[in-house]
């Protein structure tokens, strides 16, 4: 059996291990990128609907959950501050491609994602790319307390004096995300949070009273509350669109990284409005209640959230009850999602390797040169960007310490 040796192995081919290559390349080392893919960044081109949400104009900690929020925070504040968007638009920009801006500073390609990969990899010339290759075993020697790192492929042995392991969450599994990060740093002596789904929609009982309204879209303000803290997207509103199922849309996604199993949802369906105002304002008080508010709100939602009891009341005949009630259901409407739709219907993960046992520069504290980048981690963006970011940082930061 074939033995090849490197200075660096990358496991993993999304965004942090072809970015890691692509930087990697340039310090004159001998390099290998491998993948069980035969196609490489196979989730990064269908990201974004497959214009790739690259990054954000806020770049902060503030977008991203994790069950080490204090450790979190300091890797990301390190990773920020010498890597913000416009380090990202440059390498779009490098590569040939344009970028196109969105709504809440979301910043696409503006042509598909995959002339951008594409692109990236032609330029990968010194790096030796391993596709199609199945992991068979991996462990570590240690000589001269130096650690020497040994992938077993079907029929190559490669070894490295380091290692990156990039391989991502096992969200969407239909591309091909597995998770082979936790199971090797598990071996290696490192803990984790088991994935679970993240920016993912929310299912619903069959008695959930909102049932039946599917297609319907609309602006919305969210938040959950979880041991009597309230969690919000700080980007505020956002849409939510009603599924057969339960709700999903952008204002769901966010959420659904906050969620917790049997925490509270709360939705206020007018967030740019006061119905309590409107209902006071002495104008309106001859108007008939439904007449009041169905100009607000598509029909059916707003036949499902006005009680049927009061749909033909006059808004100076509501009670102060009454007139509270409307409100809460409107401006406040709770209730418990059953669950969040499986990890092959989610766009990311939470959960991930400890960034207890990871250094500023994502090297682990438990074995030298044995680096972690991108969403193996236990750090989870919110919608718009934020994910291959901080793919991206990682790869950056990785690229300057070997």
């Amino acid at each position: 059996m074939q033995t090849k040796e490197y200075d660096l192995i990358i496991v993993g081919g999304g965004v942090s291990g072809l970015y890691l290559a692509y930087l990697a390349q340039q310090k004159n080392i001998s390099l290998c990128l491998i993948d069980h893919q035969q196609t490489l960044g196979m989730k990064w081109r269908i990201a974004g609907g497959a214009m790739g949400n690259m990054t954000n104009r806020t770049i902060d900690s503030n977008h991203y959950i994790s069950h080490t929020p204090k450790e979190a925070k300091k890797l990301l504040q390190s990773l920020f501050k010498t890597f913000q968007t416009d380090n990202v638009i440059s390498f779009i920009h490098s590569l040939g491609i344009g970028i196109e801006e969105r709504d809440f500073g979301q910043i696409f390609c503006n042509q598909p994602v995959k002339y951008l990969i594409d692109s990236l990899i032609k330029q990968l010339n010194s790096v030796d790319l391993y596709l199609g290759e199945k992991i068979h075993s991996y462990h570590y020697e240690e000589n001269d307390n130096t650690k020497i790192y040994s992938i077993q492929l079907a029929t190559q042995k490669i070894i490295g004096k380091k290692l990156v392991i990039a391989t991502g969450s096992a969200a969407y599994p239909q591309v091909g995300a597995t998770d082979f990060a936790l199971r090797l740093a598990s071996k290696w002596g490192h803990t984790f949070s088991p994935f679970s789904s993240a920016l993912s929609p929310m299912l619903c009982d069959n008695d959930f009273p909102l049932l039946g309204l599917e297609g319907i879209s609309c602006n919305v303000r969210m938040k959950t509350q979880i041991n009597g803290t309230d969690y919000k997207d700080p980007c505020g509103i956002r849409s939510l669109l009603f599924t057969h199922k339960g709700i999903s849309g952008p204002a769901v996604l966010v959420m659904s990284c906050f969620w917790q199993e049997h925490a509270k949802v709360f939705i206020d369906f007018l967030p740019e409005d006061n119905l309590l105002e409107k209902m006071h304002d002495t104008s309106n008080g001859k108007k008939i209640l439904k007449n009041l508010i169905l100009p607000l709100l598509p029909d059916r939602l707003a036949y499902k959230l006005i009680p049927q009891d009061l749909l033909n009341k006059k808004v100076a005949e509501l009670s102060k009850k009454e007139r509270q009630k409307i409100c809460d259901n409107i401006h406040n409407f709770c209730f418990i999602p059953n669950k969040l739709d499986a990890l092959k219907k989610a766009e990311a993960a939470k959960g991930g390797i400890s960034i207890k046992e990871i250094s500023l520069n994502l090297e682990s504290i438990l074995h030298k040169n044995l680096f972690f980048a991108g969403e193996c981690l236990d750090i989870t963006g919110l919608l718009g960007g934020y994910n291959i970011h901080f793919a991206l940082a990682c790869a950056k930061r990785i690229a300057e310490r070997i």
